[in-house]
């Protein structure tokens, strides 16, 4: 039996589901009878290029439009529209006659597929072009399709520049990728570029239920859409995880369909992130409870979550960039996007980055997700000014094998581990996880932001070079003494806090270490031209 993305694969124009503006103008060539002698088609993976790609070249050698054949080689296209098939439209193949079925099983000897993937050199294209000089055998045109041409070597693509710039009125060339910055300008200006868009997950579940009624199975709707979802917007991947699922039989669960498929469920997403906004940490340990007794593989839930984030920072970012979330689950990611801030969410992305790492070398995958999920908790805490939501009761919990668990309002202990650092100028430092790297990238824009507010303060930072991180406190080498007091007292930090929580969405705050002391006359030196910098002065003499 053939899997199902083959079996359903589109065989004429009309049969392509969501990319409505190509189909048009395409057929709309083909009816001309004046189509274009090279195109790029440009998109993610399994979102119709080769399938179009395909339709194309049955279209244009279609004996059924044996007008169009004999006009398309001319100076002029036809002034009108070629004869169809019955129930064919103008510019469309006709899926019944010789040229259209030969294309179909893999047989026409004017088609030539190449994947670039295999065949980058030099020689490979030398030997396509070689093909190119000689006429087609049966149709009007001989089509040469070059799918993932951003593989070619720069030898090849040098050599099949040339052939593009000439070709001869017979050929017609379809390049196909999925990495467009990889495909050099030369060849993408000698063609007409189609950009392929993601399907909608609406334009998904439509095309699955159609499938599932003709192979007489059924689904749970939730199963449905969850498969929609997690395709990616391309119905050649929506296709498989189907293919996948109906190996369980006609009528499978939904339980069936998420453990076959690893995925979890959006829904948990979206209650997992509930809990982490509302700061419920008490909250946390008792849901990944109930994943656990369920069986939930937290590899996999780790993975979804991160997915989930992705598409909610998305749509954060880009209101309208929404096709990846079905009508449902669009209105509870748009409820979550106005509870959270762009760095908010970035921040609990790279703790969960991490905690999905960590799970490798973790005594139970389920502990990395926990940590991470307190420390994204706290952090919305932190954001508050550390006001406990009204279900930050202390918890005791056991997440996998042995290991205790408490968590209330200002703490977390695993395995008698405080993982709560104490407070220092007046800055919780609870499980920040940022780099001295992290800092030290956008240090210069720190600068730049406090010189609008504390000139000398940024003039002193500017000379501080980046020592450490230690807890939730940016370590800076000063020199002397009176420059860590100017640094650390508490109008100055009010201002450098404020600045990093906007520049790296965390509690932070700075404090001085003084560096070894020079010799006498040095340091004099040294210390007056400090004082100066730091209050705007200027040495005259």
């Amino acid at each position: 039996m053939p899997v199902l993305y083959r079996k359903y694969r589109p065989q004429t124009f009309k049969q392509v589901v969501g990319q409505q503006s190509i189909i048009q103008t395409l057929q709309n060539q083909v009816a001309s009878g004046n189509p274009s002698h090279a195109y790029l088609f440009v998109g993610t993976r399994g979102v119709g290029k080769t399938s179009v790609a395909r339709i194309l070249a049955k279209a244009v050698n279609c004996q059924n439009n044996i007008k169009h054949q004999a006009s398309s080689i001319k100076e002029s296209p036809h002034p009108n529209p070629p004869p169809q098939g019955e129930g064919i439209s103008a510019g469309d193949a006709c899926g019944e006659c010789g040229v259209c079925k030969a294309i179909q099983i893999g047989n026409y000897i004017d088609l030539i597929e190449i994947d670039a993937a295999s065949n980058t050199g030099v020689d490979n294209v030398r030997e396509l072009i070689e093909h190119v000089r000689f006429a087609p055998s049966g149709g009007a045109y001989k089509i040469f399709i070059i799918d993932e041409i951003h593989m070619l070597s720069k030898g090849a693509f040098n050599a099949l520049l040339k052939t593009l710039e000439e070709p001869p009125r017979h050929a017609i060339f379809i390049l196909a990728t999925t990495e467009i910055g990889k495909v050099p300008a030369t060849i993408i200006s000698r063609t007409q570029r189609f950009d392929f868009k993601r399907l909608s997950v609406k334009e998904i579940e439509e095309q699955l239920l159609l499938v599932i009624g003709r192979e007489n199975a059924e689904l749970p709707k939730e199963a449905i859409k969850l498969i929609a979802e997690n395709a990616g917007g391309g119905l050649r991947d929506a296709m498989s995880l189907l293919d996948k699922v109906l190996t369980l039989g006609n009528n499978p669960g939904l339980d069936e369909v998420l453990q076959l498929i690893g995925i979890t469920d959006i829904a948990i997403s979206e209650k997992f992130l509930d809990l982490i906004i509302d700061s419920s940490l008490g909250g946390i340990p008792e849901f990944l409870n109930e994943l656990l007794e369920k069986g939930v593989d937290f590899t996999v839930f780790n993975r979804d979550f991160l997915e989930y984030l992705r598409k909610i920072l998305v749509l954060k970012i880009s209101p309208e960039d929404n096709s990846f979330f079905s009508e449902n689950h669009l209105s509870k990611a748009q409820q979550s996007v106005g509870r959270v801030t762009e760095n908010e969410i970035i921040h609990i992305m790279r703790l969960f980055l991490r905690s999905l790492k960590e799970q490798t070398a973790s005594p139970s995958p389920d502990l990395p997700v926990l940590l991470a999920g307190v420390e994204a908790s706290m952090r919305k805490l932190g954001n508050s000014n550390n006001q406990p939501a009204p279900n930050h009761k202390p918890v005791k919990s056991t997440i996998g094998p042995g290991l205790k668990v408490e968590v209330s309002g200002s703490a977390l202990e695993v395995a008698g581990k405080s993982w709560v650092e104490a407070k220092e100028a007046g800055i919780e430092s609870a499980l920040t996880n940022i780099t001295l790297e992290q800092i030290a990238a956008e240090w210069p824009r720190v600068i730049e932001k406090l010189k609008d507010v504390n000139g000398p303060l940024a003039q002193l930072l500017r000379t501080a070079p980046l020592a450490r991180v230690d807890g939730a406190r940016v370590i800076v080498s000063v020199k002397y003494k009176f420059h860590k007091q100017n640094l650390e007292h508490a109008k100055n930090q009010e201002s450098i806090v404020k600045i990093l929580r906007e520049t790296y969405g965390q509690n932070l705050a700075v404090g001085g270490e003084v560096a070894v002391r020079q010799e006498p006359e040095k340091a004099q030196a040294g210390a007056l031209v400090d004082v100066l910098q730091v209050f705007g002065g200027e040495l005259i003499e």
